[in-house]
C-alpha cells in the first residue's frame, strides 16, 4: 500500500492525502486572509513578528527580530530542501509572504508592489496545493478502480 502512495507522489513533505488536504486548507486560509485585507492595501503597522519595542529598547527589539528572521530563513531553507516538486512552490510562497513585510520596511518598497507580490505568492501556493490535492485524489481513485 505504501508503494502505491509513493507512485502517486515522490516522498517529500506531503506524502499522503491527509497532508495534501492540510496544505490545501492552510494555503486557502492564507489566501482568504490576503483577500480580506485587500490586494493592493497591505496592512499598516509593524511588520515585526515580535513587536517588543514598548518593553525593550528599540535596538534590542530589532536585534531580537533580526535573529528570529534569520532563524526563519534557515528553517525555510531546510524545509525547501526537504520538499519535492510542487511542494517547493508552496514553501517559497509561504516564506515570501512572511518576509515581504520586513523587506518593504527595510528597503522602502511601495506598499502597492508588496501587495501584488504577496497576492502572487499566495495564488502560486494555492494553485500548487490544489494541484497536489488533485494528484492524490486521482491517484486514490485510480487505486480504488484497480481493486
Amino acid at each position: 500500500m505504501r508503494a502505491m502512495e509513493q507512485a502517486v507522489h515522490s516522498s517529500g513533505l506531503i506524502d499522503n492525502k491527509r497532508f495534501a488536504i492540510a496544505a490545501f486548507c492552510l494555503t486557502t486560509f492564507l489566501m482568504l486572509i490576503n483577500f480580506r485585507h485587500g490586494i493592493a492595501h497591505p496592512k499598516n503597522g509593524s511588520y515585526w513578528l515580535f513587536d517588543t519595542r514598548m518593553f525593550l529598547p528599540t535596538r534590542v527589539a530589532i536585534t531580537l527580530n533580526l535573529f528570529f528572521y534569520a532563524y526563519l530563513l534557515l528553517t525555510g531553507m531546510s524545509i525547501y530542501w526537504a520538499a519535492r516538486g510542487q511542494e517547493r512552490l508552496i514553501v517559497i510562497s509561504w516564506f515570501a509572504v512572511i518576509f515581504l513585510g520586513p523587506v518593504q520596511h527595510l528597503f522602502s518598497i511601495s506598499p502597492v508592489v508588496v501587495g501584488y507580490l504577496d497576492f502572487a505568492a499566495v495564488m502560486t501556493a494555492f494553485l500548487a496545493s490544489a494541484y497536489i490535492l488533485v494528484k492524490f485524489s486521482t491517484g486514490a481513485a485510480a487505486r480504488q478502480s484497480q481493486e
